[in-house]
């Protein structure tokens, strides 16, 4: 007795309910189960329980922009930029938060489809590469380092540490090495002395790699 497969969940983050009923429709004909929301604290809020497999957010919304919404949906919601900007700044500023592609209105249906069928396929694959990064212990411990070296939380230790390896093309984990490796630099005794100028210039390259993972850098 072969058991169903629930279909894959899309959240639609548009201030316009034209474009929010035109891609349900086209999502719903797909068979996919649909959600949208007209704002993006609703948006947060849908995303919450359960957890969508997408979300496709415009990047201009009524009370917090789509780009710091992604930032709050990521990692654990991949997503899809939609709007009517095309200028590099925005398309970099997507780039930059992992969104998974960058949709232009007005859309086409066909276009459309095809990037949210490819969007859900990599953002399974993205999934499944953090649950295995966040299993691991070099990772978890770099991540403790940023979070104290940076100041910042968890969940933006771990997105700046995959932006890194995505950015230059290092697997992660060797990425958590390296981290680890400057960590024991600046925290040896011999650190806080510096006397000689080999010493001074390996603390320095050790800070100047860590701030590499800092958000904005």
């Amino acid at each position: 007795m072969s058991v169903e497969k629930a279909p894959l969940r899309i959240l639609v983050v548009d201030d316009c309910d034209l474009t929010c009923q035109l891609l349900t429709a086209l999502l719903t004909a797909e068979g996919y189960h649909v959600t949208s929301a007209r704002d993006g604290m609703s948006g947060l809020a849908a995303a919450r329980n359960p957890s969508p497999d997408l979300a496709i957010v415009d990047l201009h919304l009524p009370d917090v922009s789509g780009i710091e919404l992604a930032g709050l949906l990521q990692p654990e919601v991949p997503f899809l930029a939609l709007t009517i900007d095309r200028s590099p700044e925005a398309i970099q500023a997507c780039i930059e938060k992992g969104a998974l592609g960058y949709l232009v209105k007005p859309l086409d249906a066909e276009s459309f489809l095809r990037q949210v069928r490819v969007a859900l396929e990599r953002g399974r694959e993205q999934r499944n590469l953090h649950r295995a990064l966040r299993n691991n212990h070099c990772v978890n411990k770099a991540l403790g380092v940023l979070m104290g070296f940076l100041q910042i939380s968890e969940r933006h230790a771990f997105q700046a540490l995959v932006a890194r390896a995505s950015a230059t093309n290092v697997k992660a984990v060797a990425l958590a090495e390296d981290i680890l490796s400057a960590s024991e630099i600046l925290s040896h005794p011999a650190a806080k002395k510096c006397t000689s100028t080999p010493a001074r210039e390996k603390v320095r390259e050790a800070r100047a790699f860590l701030n590499q993972f800092r958000p904005g850098h």
